[in-house]
C-alpha cells in the first residue's frame, strides 16, 4: 500500500474543472463514499478530489474520463499543487497565531509552497447535505424509472444462487453468471463488488444498501425455503414482458437445469410443526409467479410435489415446475437463457 501510495504522490497531475467533475462524480456515484471505492482511497481524499481542492492523479482522471468525455484537463502539474493551492494543509496550528490568521483570511500568496501552520476549515452540516448519502427509497425510485430490466434481473438471479439478507451474498458456480451480477449491480447501485473464490466457489459480496433495497421492495431476509417469498409487485404488475423476462433470465440461468426431457427448476419450502405440515401444505410462492409469468407468454409447463425431508424440526416440501421439451423453440425464440453453457445445451436438444 505504501509503494501505491508512493506511486500515486509522484504522479503527473491533473486539474481540471471542479464544478464539471463534481456532476460527474454525483451522476454516476451518488455519494463520496462510492467514489472513493471506485478510486480506492478514502472517503476525505475523495471529496478533496470532488471539491477540485487536490489534483486528480493522471491515472484518476482517465477512468473519470471514460464516464464524462466532456472531463478536459486545464493543466498538468506536479504532485504539491494542492498544497500550493492550501485545500489538503492539515498540520496543526497554535490558535491565534499569525499564520493562521492569514490562512483564514486568504491572504497567503497561493503559489509560495513553504510550509504553513494553519489547519484546514472543518465542514460543517450544510457542505455535506443530502448528496453524500443517497437514501435506498431514492435508489429504488431511479431503478424502478430507469433500470426496470436490470432490477426484476437482479431480484431473479437473488432469488436464484442469492442470499437475501442486510448484506446479500451471490454465489453463482459459473463465473458468467458472476459477472453478470457484477454488471448488474454497477448499473444499479454504482459500485462494482469483487468476485473470490470461496470454498472452491465464486461469491460476491454486495453491500447493505442491496440488501435494503431488496427489503423495501417486499422481500424478507433470511433463507428463500423458510420465508417463502413472493416475486415484487413491479414485476408481477407489470404490463412490459421485457420485464417479465428479464425476472425470469436471472431466475433460469442460476435455478433451471436443462435436459432432453425438458427444463426443470426445483425450490423447497420448509413448514415447522406437524399439524401445520398436515393440515396446511405451503406451496412455493416463487413458482407460482413464475408460472403465471410463463402463462403470460404462452409457455407450457407442469407443475409437481417432490419428496418430502426432515430439516431439523421442520420439513420440507420439494416443488417443481418442468417446460416440456415440445416448448424448447419457443423457449429459445424467448432468450430465456443468457448463461452460454445452458443455451448450448438447449439448442441441442431442440
Amino acid at each position: 500500500m505504501a509503494s501505491l501510495t508512493h506511486q500515486r504522490a509522484i504522479e503527473e497531475r491533473v486539474v481540471c474543472d471542479p464544478s464539471l467533475l463534481d456532476q460527474t462524480v454525483k451522476r454516476n456515484f451518488g455519494s463520496d463514499a462510492r467514489f472513493a471505492a471506485y478510486l480506492g482511497v478514502g472517503k476525505g481524499t475523495a471529496r478533496g478530489y470532488r471539491l477540485g481542492r487536490v489534483s486528480l492523479p493522471r491515472s484518476f482522471f482517465e477512468k473519470l474520463q471514460t464516464l464524462n468525455p466532456a472531463l478536459r484537463p486545464m493543466k498538468t502539474t506536479d504532485a504539491f499543487w494542492g498544497q500550493r493551492k492550501g485545500g489538503t494543509l492539515r498540520t496543526a496550528s497554535r490558535k491565534g497565531s499569525p499564520m493562521d490568521s492569514d490562512c483564514k483570511s486568504g491572504s497567503f500568496d497561493a503559489h509560495d509552497v513553504r510550509p504553513r501552520q494553519c489547519s484546514a476549515a472543518s465542514l460543517v452540516l450544510g457542505d455535506i447535505g443530502a448528496y453524500d448519502i443517497v437514501p435506498p427509497s431514492v435508489t429504488l425510485e431511479i431503478a424502478l424509472a430507469e433500470h426496470k430490466q436490470a432490477l426484476a434481473e437482479f431480484v431473479g438471479r437473488i432469488f436464484g444462487d442469492g442470499s437475501p439478507i442486510i448484506a446479500p451474498t451471490y454465489s453463482a458456480s459459473e463465473i458468467q453468471s458472476q459477472k453478470r451480477m457484477q454488471s448488474l449491480v454497477l448499473e444499479l447501485f454504482h459500485f462494482s463488488p469483487e468476485i473470490k473464490i470461496a470454498k472452491g466457489n465464486y461469491r460476491t459480496q454486495l453491500r447493505r444498501l442491496c440488501g435494503r433495497t431488496l427489503k423495501l421492495l417486499g422481500i424478507p431476509f433470511g433463507r428463500k425455503s423458510v420465508t417463502n417469498p413472493s416475486v415484487p409487485t413491479f414485476i408481477m404488475e407489470s404490463d412490459e414482458p421485457t420485464v417479465w423476462l428479464s425476472f425470469l433470465r436471472g431466475l433460469f440461468d442460476d435455478e433451471a437445469y436443462v435436459s432432453a426431457r425438458g427444463i426443470e427448476i426445483g425450490l423447497a419450502v420448509r413448514q415447522v410443526g406437524a399439524i401445520s405440515f398436515a393440515n396446511n401444505v405451503s406451496g412455493s410462492r416463487i413458482l407460482d409467479n413464475v408460472s403465471e409469468l410463463l402463462r403470460r407468454l404462452s409457455v407450457q409447463y407442469v407443475r409437481r410435489k417432490g419428496q418430502t425431508y426432515q430439516a431439523g424440526e421442520a420439513r420440507a416440501i420439494c416443488w417443481f415446475l418442468r417446460i416440456p421439451r415440445r416448448e424448447f423453440r419457443k423457449v429459445h425464440e424467448l432468450g430465456l437463457f443468457l448463461l452460454t453453457q445452458k443455451q448450448q445445451k438447449l439448442i441441442a436438444a431442440l
